[in-house]
């Protein structure tokens, strides 16, 4: 192999690269199917809860707002590691082009 043919190759292997993380940080990018899914979830989970003890029903609204607060914070932490993973993703992507 001939030092052209390892530039190219070398070129090849970097675009290749910065290709691959600019699709993984398309992928990664905020949209709403996520959200409902998870939303449809939580209700579908608190749903299964009053099925499973009817006496929640009964109990003050406060056990309600626990299950509510719970599924919000899911629903928070798997987007800010979404986020924080498309932030590391965007920093690979701009260190790659010095």
């Amino acid at each position: 192999m001939n030092k052209e043919e390892f530039e190219a190759q070398t070129l090849f292997k970097k675009l290749r690269k910065q290709q691959d993380l600019a699709q993984e940080f398309e992928q990664l990018r905020p949209n709403w199917q996520g959200s409902w899914i998870r939303f449809f979830s939580m209700l579908a989970a608190v749903m299964f809860l009053f099925w499973l003890y009817p006496d929640l029903a009964k109990q003050p609204v406060l056990y309600v707002v626990l299950i509510v607060i719970l599924g919000i914070s899911a629903e928070l932490h798997t987007e800010s590691k979404k986020i924080n993973k498309r932030i590391d993703t965007l920093y690979q992507l701009l260190k790659s082009d010095d």
